[in-house]
């Protein structure tokens, strides 16, 4: 089978089949849970591109597994933000829109930052340690030219804080939006892996370990700010942009 047959074919075609099979999935206890990451793996990394109609029956036929685990992993996507329920249960991948992007971002800064402020106080030698090894491996995965495995360094040194606030409303509002901010890094923001955005973490753990939170803070500006030129760039000049 062709994972072309997982969407409709008024769509884009699709990676070979074994880009998202990969290992069997084997477990029942874990069965949703594999098949929510291997999914959701799958659309962050553009491998089912942006826009794809999604048939649950041939989804299923490409993981074998049922169609109700299938129908749950695009449920939790769904509230992700990376697949869109239309009318008549229509289901596709979350088209990369701009102008959706540049206020996501935007938000999650607020978001981010108040995690950071919340939380810096709270982090102690253990999720320092923490701090540390997603540094590392954000420097690994540059030098491997790993993309994906630099977001995701980068993605859990910003939650390692996040997570220090001990508010899990914050953190569950960050989390959910972990996979589009991921997935619009890896296919229009890959300017930004790159040494300067190693520096710009380690920055921030410079200034953490010096005790300067407005350093701290102020990094964290500047990384987002960089973030958010990027989708705004993407989107239509404003003489473009239909009159409201």
């Amino acid at each position: 089978m062709e994972l072309q047959h997982l969407a409709s074919t008024t769509t884009t075609t699709l990676a070979p089949p074994a880009a998202l099979m990969g290992e069997p999935l084997r477990s029942p206890s874990t069965l949703r849970q594999a098949v929510v990451d291997r999914l959701r793996h799958a659309i962050v990394s553009g491998i089912i591109a942006p826009g794809t109609l999604l048939r649950e029956t041939a989804l299923a036929a490409s993981l074998n597994v049922s169609a109700t685990p299938i129908r749950e992993a695009l449920g939790t996507l769904a509230s992700e933000g990376l697949v869109e329920i239309e009318a008549h249960r229509l289901k596709r991948v979350t088209p990369i829109d701009f102008a959706a992007t540049r206020d996501l971002l935007r938000v999650q800064w607020e978001l981010w930052r108040l995690g950071y402020d919340w939380g810096m106080e709270h982090i102690g030698a253990g999720e320092t340690a923490l701090l540390d090894q997603a540094i590392a491996d954000y420097r690994t995965a540059l030098d491997g030219d790993d993309h994906a495995g630099a977001i995701a360094a980068g993605l859990d040194f910003h939650t390692i804080f996040i997570t220090a606030s001990a508010n899990r409303e914050l953190l569950r509002s960050t989390l959910d939006r972990r996979g589009l901010i991921a997935r619009f890094i890896l296919l229009h923001g890959l300017q930004t892996l790159t040494t300067i955005g190693l520096e710009q973490h380690q920055a921030i753990l410079t200034a953490f370990k010096a005790g300067d939170h407005p350093g701290v803070l102020a990094c964290l500006d500047r990384m987002a700010t960089r973030l958010i030129a990027i989708a705004d760039a993407g989107c239509p000049a404003a003489s473009d942009r239909p009159s409201r």
